[in-house]
């Protein structure tokens, strides 16, 4: 496995962390996002594919805190809708 592949499975890996997206939402953005920037500073990517990491980032944050949200929603006694 080369630099690349390896720096790769580590981002999708913390993408897909499960603990660490629930329990600190806003460090875990800023994880993946700051590793897709380190990424492509070092060369492993370039600006395109450092431009849809960023958007899949921003789009599982999005997902994550409306998740988040909702359970909170649901834990005040309000049924699902």
């Amino acid at each position: 496995m080369d630099v690349r592949e390896r720096e790769l499975k580590i981002w999708n890996d913390l993408l897909e962390h499960k603990a660490r997206r629930e329990c600190a939402i806003d460090h875990w953005a800023g994880e993946l996002s700051g590793h897709a920037k380190a990424l492509c500073r070092m060369g492993c990517i370039d600006e395109e594919e450092l431009r849809e990491m960023l958007e899949l980032a921003d789009a599982a944050y999005a997902h994550v805190a409306e998740e988040l949200a909702h359970q909170e929603w649901l834990k005040a006694g309000r049924p699902a809708e």
